[in-house]
């Protein structure tokens, strides 16, 4: 079984809430985490987890063109079909690699065969492994092709002995999160009592329904802005959408991050709070079964 976590809006506790169900889980469950914004992975801090804590592996899932320059006769025909703007003149065609989408047009279009298409080592993927396996990945600056290192990544953790799948989303809703969605059994909306958490979370759960998938919120420092907390409320009842839990404002939060733990190893007090949530989800999505 795969449980996404998302939020939309970035900082409203979607990390932390993760990692903090994910160690719960562990306890009883043969659980593997999944870090799926690679963007800005932070999924493994939270366990104290680096980037040299994993075993990685180099990635290409994206390809670039490139000039095959004793075939061009500079027609001009590439930089006429490239509508990402990759491809400049100056006395022929120059290919910019930050703008390069590896779409292949200027390829089809050359006359000559004078362009072709070269794949590129754009991210890693890797696994460390802790009381239980974090399995993450990182894109490399400038480069493209997020949302396929994020099917690599929950590829990677399908092929370890697994009870539960925990995966966590980037912010947005753009590739990666479209792609860490993708397959998953149940998805927990983060949000907090805000304006705009409120509004991305609404557009994250439009592509949540774009897949049929069941869904339930979690309002983090619900006790922030009762009044929005409220609405909020208001607003899944109207949705038909369950509300799985309230977390109010906790300063542990902010003091598990620096200190590298998950709130609730943190502050053992968080429990309860956290098993709510899970035996909502338990009910809702057959986890208990």
């Amino acid at each position: 079984m795969k449980i996404n976590v998302l939020s939309g809006k970035g900082g409203v506790g979607k990390t932390s809430i993760s990692a903090s169900l994910a160690h719960m889980l562990s306890k009883n469950r043969r659980v593997v985490a999944v870090d799926c914004d690679v963007d800005a992975p932070n999924l493994g801090l939270c366990f104290g987890l680096t980037g040299d804590d994993f075993d990685k592996e180099t990635v290409s899932t994206t390809e670039q063109a490139e000039l095959v320059e004793e075939k061009c006769r500079k027609c001009r025909k590439c930089v006429d079909a490239c509508a990402f703007g990759a491809i400049s003149w100056d006395g022929g065609p120059v290919f910019n690699r930050f703008l390069c989408e590896g779409c292949g047009a200027c390829q089809i279009v050359c006359p000559l065969g004078a362009i072709r298409l070269r794949k590129v080592e754009n991210g890693w993927i890797g696994v460390a492994r802790g009381d239980f396996p974090i399995v993450g990945g990182q894109l490399k600056v400038g480069q493209s092709g997020s949302g396929e290192i994020v099917e690599l990544l929950k590829q990677k953790a399908e092929e370890i002995e697994h009870d539960l799948i925990i995966v966590d989303s980037a912010a947005g809703i753009g590739c990666p999160v479209i792609a860490s969605v993708k397959g998953c059994d149940y998805v927990i909306g983060v949000t907090e009592p805000t304006p705009s958490a409120l509004s991305d979370l609404k557009r994250a759960l439009s592509v949540v329904r774009h897949f049929g998938m069941e869904h339930g919120i979690v309002i983090n420092k619900s006790d922030i802005n009762p009044g929005f907390t409220a609405d909020v409320e208001a607003v899944a009842s109207e949705a038909g959408i369950p509300i799985l839990g309230e977390i109010p404002y906790d300063r542990a939060f902010v003091d598990a991050l620096v200190n590298f733990r998950p709130p609730v190893v943190h502050k053992p007090g968080l429990k309860p709070v956290f098993q709510k949530i899970l035996d909502n989800i338990s009910v809702l999505s057959g986890l208990d079964k």
